[in-house]
């Protein structure tokens, strides 16, 4: 038996095995990420939409794409760490594939056997920012115990994400070994990758020649088998911190399919954690978003993941000490490329402590929390400035307005998240310091916090909530806004692109304007009439954060609402569009009170899992829609079933 056959045939469980087919999206192709904290990944089938690093804020190196037509078959190593793809055609194997990224190196690795024809694939070098191939050199290279090998520099200026650039250049090397060869076509950027038999392919990512030079070095003894079988002991080693899951509500089937689906959301969300900590917000997000990341740490905390939660929390305060400030998205490994939204000093800080509480609640790590106290500090006290009669406003980047759910004027209402956010944030830290004084705080600074916390806290129910129903924003805060003459966000011209803009220019009322849309005729524009939106997943918020503002009967009044309306309707939302955690929540909610209906919303949230067993960015009728392989909708599902299936 070959080695990769025995590798193959050793460690891979094909999905199908793993996973009862209960939900249609099962069929649906999903993306997977395998990744080290240095160089990441995502797989689908066959092919490699991206790899890249060795920081995760960096452009996407190189794209590989299965030439042909095949019957695929992709599944995890049940181990963890690895994929497995079978090849079929015409009803015979045409080739095995597996992939991994081995905890050691900075090397994608992907060991191929073609049982008949050779297999061809295609690589793009820089398939995302195609028109800066100028920045990048190929060279051809003997290397000793390579069949092909190219080195690759790309300098600096191509953007990682949006219109951010790389600050220094990258160094890469793309190589073959075994019956892969690759051969360049013409200046393009492509290669095109040929595997006879048994070969391999490495692609090396480093951040200097020197740092190339030495991972290439360690490549002399990796062999696929190697390779493999490190990235099982490194998701073993973490896997193992997992809790076990509770058998109460689980038949002998969903145990399993819960614990296969805890066992690879808690790869996906590792393998997209950057070695400083941050993660990645998905496949199409080379940054750290804090509102993405604070469900993250819920799924972590879950999973037992302690000590990445905490350098999630430390990724953020070492950004801190560096710039007094955090804001909507950061960069990983590259310093200062902040991504702003329209408002960042509300919302993400509030989720900062909320966090941060969080963790301690579940660690007890007082110490961690005494060191990162400043940064916390800010974060409530740059809210306050935010206040306007009891209200802070949105931040401009939620999923609500950025999925199109609220339309983007509402910016300068009150928010009922945010504004909870700040309230329970705030409560809690200042009862941590009461036990556990910081000299990082003042008492004033402290009374100051605790009364307007309670000034927000006792006009909350007036501000939000009417007749029983929670609206989650009110326009009154807007007719006391100053409108600031620039901001960072959403040109919101009639008909301009949904893009981002480092600054926009303020024309009138709630309205901002890109640079070039202040130029065009504005005759006729004029600012949304004020609305209010009561949007039934948000009643569940206050459960998700256990706010002590409500009493239980009233959280499980708001659950009530939502129990009624998905009952009546079939769904949680009256649009076709649902967030990729709107049923986590729900299921969260429920579990916390012990629902009947809490089997029935489990269900639903694990079927809408695609083939990869994680759930994407939005849903559209049911049907995976935008980003894949979400660590944050995924983390707050898991988190979910894990509590429905425990407590």
């Amino acid at each position: 038996m070959s080695l990769l056959r025995s590798i193959l045939a050793s460690s891979a469980v094909f999905l199908t095995l793993i996973a009862p087919a209960y939900g249609d999206n099962l069929r649906i192709s999903g993306t997977h990420a395998i990744g080290n904290g240095k160089v990441c990944a995502y797989g689908k089938e066959a092919d490699i939409p991206s790899v890249f690093g060795p920081t995760y804020s960096s452009p996407t190196l190189a794209s590989l794409t299965l030439d042909g037509s095949y019957d695929i078959k992709s599944s995890p190593d049940k181990a963890g760490g690895s994929w497995e793809i079978t090849l079929s055609k015409d009803g015979s194997k045409a080739g095995r594939i597996i992939d991994c990224v081995p905890p050691r190196n900075n090397a994608f690795v992907r060991a191929m056997e073609a049982y008949g024809e050779p297999l061809s694939f295609n690589i793009e070098l820089l398939p995302s920012n195609r028109d800066f191939l100028s920045h990048l050199a190929l060279e051809q290279k003997d290397i000793n115990g390579a069949s092909s090998a190219y080195m690759i520099t790309i300098s600096e200026g191509v953007p990682f994400y949006s219109a951010y650039k790389s600050p220094s250049e990258y160094h890469a090397a793309i190589l073959t070994k075994g019956g892969a060869k690759l051969e360049a076509v013409g200046n393009s950027g492509t290669l095109k990758l040929t595997a006879s038999g048994k070969g391999t392919l490495y692609v090396v990512i480093a951040e200097s020649k020197e740092s190339l030079d030495y991972q290439m070095s360690r490549l002399r003894h990796l062999t696929p088998g190697k390779a493999v079988r490190q990235s099982q002991r490194s998701s073993r080693a973490l896997r193992k911190e997992i809790p076990d899951i509770g058998k109460r509500v689980l038949s002998k089937e969903e145990r399993e399919e819960l614990e296969n689906t805890v066992n690879l959301v808690s790869d996906y969300v590792l393998a997209q954690q950057d070695k400083g900590g941050g993660i990645l917000a998905g496949t199409n997000y080379h940054m750290a978003y804090v509102r993405d990341q604070y469900g993250d740490s819920r799924g972590l905390l879950a999973m037992g993941h302690l000590q990445r939660a905490k350098e999630l929390l430390d990724f953020y305060f070492r950004i801190w000490e560096r710039h007094g400030a955090i804001h909507n998205a950061q960069p990983m490994g590259v310093d200062g490329a902040f991504h702003c939204h329209e408002d960042d000093n509300t919302e993400i800080t509030g989720y900062l402590v909320v966090q941060a509480m969080d963790y301690f609640r579940q660690s007890g790590d007082s110490d961690f929390i005494g060191r990162i106290m400043p940064m916390l500090r800010w974060a409530v006290r740059v809210q306050q400035a935010d206040i306007i009669d009891g209200m802070l406003p949105f931040n401009g980047d939620e999923t609500y307005i950025a999925g199109g759910i609220l339309p983007r004027s509402v910016m300068y209402h009150g928010s009922a998240e945010a504004t909870l956010l700040f309230i329970e944030g705030s409560r809690n830290l200042i009862e941590y310091l009461s036990s556990h004084p910081s000299s990082t705080w003042t008492k004033d600074e402290i009374e100051s916090v605790r009364k307007d916390a309670d000034a927000c806290a006792e006009a909350y129910r007036d501000n939000f909530l009417v007749d029983g129903k929670l609206f989650i924003n009110n326009p009154s805060r807007e007719e006391k806004v100053t409108y600031p003459p620039t901001r960072p966000g959403v040109c919101l011209y009639p008909g301009a692109p949904a893009a981002h803009y480092p600054l926009t220019y303020h024309f009138k009322g709630n309205l901002y304007f890109c640079e070039e849309c202040m130029k065009k005729d504005k005759n006729g524009i004029e600012p949304d009439a004020p609305g209010r939106y009561s949007i039934p997943s948000a009643y569940l918020f206050p459960i998700y954060i256990n706010a002590k503002l409500f009493s239980d009967k009233e959280k499980q009044a708001l659950l009530e609402d939502v129990v009624e309306y998905y009952k009546k309707t079939g769904r949680i939302d009256e649009r076709n569009i649902v967030l990729g955690y709107d049923y986590g929540l729900f299921l969260y909610a429920l579990a916390e009170y012990d629902h009947p209906l809490s089997g029935e919303i489990y269900r639903k949230m694990m079927d809408l899992r695609d083939s990869s067993l994680s759930w994407v960015e939005y849903y559209v009728d049911g049907v995976p829609y935008n980003t894949p392989c979400r660590p944050w909708e995924s983390s707050i599902n898991i988190a979910a079933a894990i509590k429905y299936a425990t407590d």
